[in-house]
């Protein structure tokens, strides 16, 4: 598992390198508009669940193609494009952006004559799980996730067994955000918002990067959590103040 801090660069977000050229090629062409590409940019989606990569703009572009073509919708293709969007960042616009492309889903399901009420049952419960995330609202997120509610349990029975480690994807995302805000947070806090138990904790900071001193979680630095005071300098010439006084009494 990779180090968890803040990512900088951002170009394996919008060109990730496990995207196929043939899928390069239809998101970035004409044929992006292209209904008889569906298949392929679906099978690519079941690729991402299965071996645990992600490609929000692939992704989009499905979305894209049903809002112009909804007889083609596939509400198990939406809910699991919601559910990549959700374990795959904590503060950027990937799920606001999938949301964006969705209608109500009682229209979805009307316009493919489906009865099956799994997308209106999930969409509001992933939209308020999205909240809490954003919100770093990670104790409520995981009261919510580990739940006995009907969303709860057809996401964790119907959806999640086809994610590689969506928990451990949840997990690290929390932790990025963890690490922008703090330089060193007790194991105890820290269990609570990864849901972890006591004895489970030193060794998940260990696995991320991180370091164990006594009862603490040592976060490295990582231009967020290690603030500096700057000094700013202002050079003003004698004409650019004298202009100044001048305009003052007026």
């Amino acid at each position: 598992m990779a180090v968890a801090v803040p990512k900088k660069n951002l170009s394996e977000w919008h060109s990730p390198s496990t995207r196929p050229e043939v899928i390069h090629e239809l998101i970035h062409g004409v044929d992006r508009y292209n209904p008889t590409n569906l298949p392929f940019m679906e099978e690519y989606l079941l690729s991402q669940i299965k071996e645990g990569q992600y490609d929000i703009f692939a992704n989009l572009a499905i979305l894209k193609l049903y809002q112009f073509n909804p007889q083609h919708s596939n509400p198990d293709i939406i809910i699991h494009i919601l559910i990549k969007a959700l374990s795959s960042t904590v503060h950027g616009p990937d799920f606001n952006l999938s949301l964006g492309l969705l209608r109500e889903p009682t229209a979805i399901l009307h316009d493919i004559e489906s009865d099956d009420e799994a997308l209106s049952i999930l969409m509001p419960y992933l939209t308020n799980l999205h909240e809490l995330v954003r919100t770093c609202q990670f104790t409520k997120f995981w009261k919510e996730f580990n739940g006995e509610s009907e969303a709860a349990n057809i996401l964790k029975t119907r959806y999640l067994p086809s994610h590689s480690t969506p928990i451990d994807d949840l997990r690290f995302q929390f932790s990025l955000s963890i690490a922008s805000c703090f330089s060193t947070i007790s194991l105890n806090q820290l269990s609570r918002w990864l849901d972890l138990s006591s004895s489970e904790v030193s060794g998940y900071v260990e696995k991320i990067g991180w370091d164990v001193e006594g009862d603490k979680a040592v976060v490295p630095k990582n231009g967020d959590n290690d603030v500096k005071a700057g000094v700013v300098k202002e050079n003003v010439q004698l004409s650019q103040l004298t202009k100044l006084v001048a305009a003052a009494g007026y």
